[in-house]
């Protein structure tokens, strides 16, 4: 239940390692999120700057013994380096042609986002008979809805906030570069305080307008939100429900298991 205009968050909590342990790799476009599961739960993660190096993932796996790996990624191949550090290990590397727990009617899946068609497979496990609005919000924000038959809808890409104030910088010849910052203005007194008002209320604004449009076309829509920016909006959007930080590692994760039952 929601209080206080505060998102629920889906996170679990780690409790203890065991065997049948898998690694995954969620590689976006200026970060890399790995995470380390143990039977269904997520008991670690960590977020890399860029492409992984190999003493960076051995450090993070340090002294447990990895069953098999997965790795989606949103451009950089990396699947061949990733396997080689892990010969033992069985790798699957997440693309267009890869079985899914889930349906799409996306018309050309395979200009269709890893990440997003993760994030809607990890929305369908947390709601089954739900109608699911998936908001990412990372280099760009994403928008997709699966529904209560497994099927993805489609959806949606806009820019995110380092890209709305990096544009307004680079498109006009005045006004400045200007970074992130922790809070967003609730007016702009400067010509700095402006910009970020008006690329982080926008983005709000905009999101909140999206979760009406597909509430009113899917009522009792459940709506999650992750991706490296999801807490600008979660602590000031009273329509915002849920948090789940971790949710594409959760559905690469989901992918993998969908897949080992098929080799089965």
């Amino acid at each position: 239940r929601r209080t206080g205009g505060k998102s629920r968050n889906l996170s679990k909590s780690p409790t203890f390692y065991s065997n049948n342990l898998k690694l995954i790799f969620d590689i976006g476009n200026t970060r890399t999120k790995i995470g380390l599961f143990s039977n269904d739960d997520l008991k670690k993660t960590t977020v890399i700057s860029g492409t992984p190096k190999k003493e960076q993932v051995m450090g993070f796996c340090k002294d447990v013994q990895i069953d098999s790996i997965a790795i989606s990624s949103v451009g950089l191949d990396i699947f061949d380096k990733i396997a080689a550090w892990f010969p033992k290990c069985s790798v699957l590397n997440i693309d267009p042609n890869t079985p899914l727990p889930i349906k799409t009617n996306y018309q050309s899946p395979s200009t269709l986002g890893i990440d997003r068609i993760c994030g809607v497979v990890a929305g369908n496990k947390y709601f089954p008979e739900s109608n699911v609005l998936v908001i990412d919000m990372g280099t760009c924000i994403t928008y997709d809805v699966i529904n209560s038959n497994k099927t993805h809808l489609g959806g949606g890409i806009s820019p995110g906030y380092k890209m709305r104030l990096d544009a307004m910088h680079k498109f006009t010849s005045r006004l400045p570069q200007v970074e992130i910052e922790p809070t967003i203005p609730e007016i702009g007194t400067t010509t700095n305080h402006s910009l970020l008002f008006g690329a982080g209320q926008g983005i709000k604004a905009e999101i909140a307008g999206i979760i009406l449009y597909f509430s009113a076309k899917h009522p009792k829509l459940k709506v999650i939100l992750t991706g490296g920016n999801h807490l600008m909006v979660e602590q000031g959007n009273e329509n915002a429900i849920f948090a789940a930080p971790n949710l594409i590692l959760e559905g690469i994760h989901d992918i993998l298991l969908h897949n080992e039952k098929l080799n089965d």
